[in-house]
């Protein structure tokens, strides 16, 4: 079974937070959870990690709905970091708008963009655990 060695969660509500950082831990197979309240702030340490040379996480849970920078300013942001590339990213959503879902499509995500809430079943299924 894979290990991961970093998940962050772009999510401004509490509740999906700890609720999706604890299905993590339940999985025993991240060694370390990451949060952000909005697509700025994660943007920002991640563009510190890449001027540094510092390891960038194995996946992004992405929301969408975040004041300040929303997922899609993020994201767009986000894909311009050289080692972006290595990492897989989820958007994880309560939106119902067919204009998400369709931008996923255009941007690679359409078979990762997940509606809320994540179950643990479904967690594990992502990341390949028994």
């Amino acid at each position: 079974m894979k290990k991961f060695n970093e998940v962050i969660l772009v999510e401004d509500d509490m509740i999906q937070v700890f609720l999706t950082s604890k299905f993590i831990d339940r999985t025993e197979i991240v060694n370390k959870v990451t949060t952000f309240e909005n697509g700025k702030t994660a943007y920002e340490a991640m563009k510190l990690r890449s001027d540094n040379g510092e390891p960038f996480p194995d996946i992004i849970f992405l929301d969408l709905n975040m004041p300040i920078w929303d997922g899609w300013d993020f994201y767009e942001a986000f894909i311009q970091l050289h080692a972006s590339k290595g990492v897989t990213t989820y958007i994880l959503t309560s939106s119902l708008s067919e204009n998400d879902y369709q931008k996923a499509k255009e941007l690679g995500l359409g078979e990762r963009y997940i509606s809320k809430p994540l179950s643990f079943q479904k967690l594990k299924d992502l990341l390949g655990v028994d």
